[in-house]
């Protein structure tokens, strides 16, 4: 799924009350936007400075980033050159 990448003052105000909540210098952080079905009370904010370089191929498609969820799993980030979306994909 390609995500739109966004910085905190593109968050609404619950997104960004949940940044300031996760982290003490929020403002410089990007994060992958929420979904318009998520909320900050039950899903989680995606901060792209938790991101690591790296390249994977996962089902044929080439990523150049990760970030660790679990123990067992990783969201992978097809990020565009640009940094504007990444297509995005938890396996």
């Amino acid at each position: 799924m390609r995500r739109p990448i966004i910085n905190y003052y593109e968050l609404s105000e619950d997104w960004q009350a949940e940044a300031r909540r996760n982290l003490e210098d929020y403002e410089e952080h990007s994060y992958l936007e929420p979904l318009e079905s998520q909320n900050p009370t039950e899903h989680i904010l995606w901060d792209l400075s938790e991101c690591m370089r790296g390249e994977t191929v996962h089902e044929g498609r080439t990523y150049n980033a990760y970030i660790g969820v679990s123990n067992n799993s990783s969201m992978l980030l097809d990020i565009d050159d640009t940094f504007e979306s990444a297509f995005v994909i938890i396996i």
